[in-house]
């Protein structure tokens, strides 16, 4: 087995080369819809929906299915 000597990982790489491959890379891009404004619920009512916008208060199905 020959190493790189100038190597202190075994890799193979010179110590002296610091640049990382993936800090080339894009890990991810994100897509998130514009939300529009609206009037937010009032917090007694926003803590009873679990939100305070109205457009976010959707139905939850435990089982996946409608009723």
């Amino acid at each position: 087995m020959n190493l790189n000597s100038n190597s202190s990982c075994g890799c193979g790489k010179s110590d002296s080369d610091k640049s990382t491959p993936a800090a080339a890379l894009t890990l991810a891009i994100a897509t998130v819809p514009m939300q529009p404004w609206e009037q937010p619920y009032e917090p007694a009512a926003a803590l009873q929906h679990g939100t305070i916008f109205p457009c976010l208060d959707l139905p939850f199905y435990v089982t996946g299915g409608g009723k």
